[in-house]
């Protein structure tokens, strides 16, 4: 857990340096935490809702695209996550622009033998500047990763998240 948190924290401040153009803000909003697990052709899925609060990273590589880190802790139900978010953004226009990436997911929750706390997903979304220093954002994550660490029962279980907040960029 240090460990994932100290790579966290080196990939938004190490990236500090890419562009004088960089800017750190906060973000918070609504969560759709939805899980769904199957077994022989059979599925069951379940969502729950909640908030999220975290960090957020703009960094400018070119006029039209950059690169958004984040660390983003989410409580849905009484189950907390945290997510680490490196996402590119590509500006469509000055307002508009179109988010995608990788994204590890932890839970932060004692799991039983068996069940992987940690997962990857494939994000995207888009946002949307108000003011040069406000931003809305929505986005969803496709998780790639099977929670069941034995393979051989073929048992799957994934958990993908709705994300939609506002932020504030300094």
């Amino acid at each position: 857990m240090k460990k994932l948190m100290f790579m966290a924290a080196f990939a938004v401040f190490g990236l500090a340096n890419v562009n004088a153009q960089s800017q750190f803000g906060v973000m918070a909003g609504y969560t759709n935490i939805s899980e769904k697990a199957s077994y022989d052709g059979v599925s069951a899925s379940q969502a729950e809702s909640g908030f999220f609060v975290g960090v957020v990273g703009d960094f400018t590589v070119s006029e039209k695209f950059h690169i958004q880190p984040e660390v983003l802790y989410a409580n849905a139900s009484e189950a907390n996550f945290l997510y680490i978010p490196v996402l590119a953004k590509y500006m469509v226009s000055e307002e508009f622009g179109v988010l995608a990436g990788p994204q590890a997911n932890l839970i932060l929750e004692d799991m039983p033998n068996g069940v992987n706390s940690l997962g990857v997903d494939l994000t995207f979304g888009g946002n949307y500047k108000i003011t040069q220093n406000f931003f809305v954002e929505a986005r969803y994550g496709f998780e790639l990763t099977n929670r069941v660490s034995d393979g051989s029962l073929g048992v799957k279980g994934r958990f993908n998240t709705l994300h939609v907040g506002l932020g504030y960029l300094f």
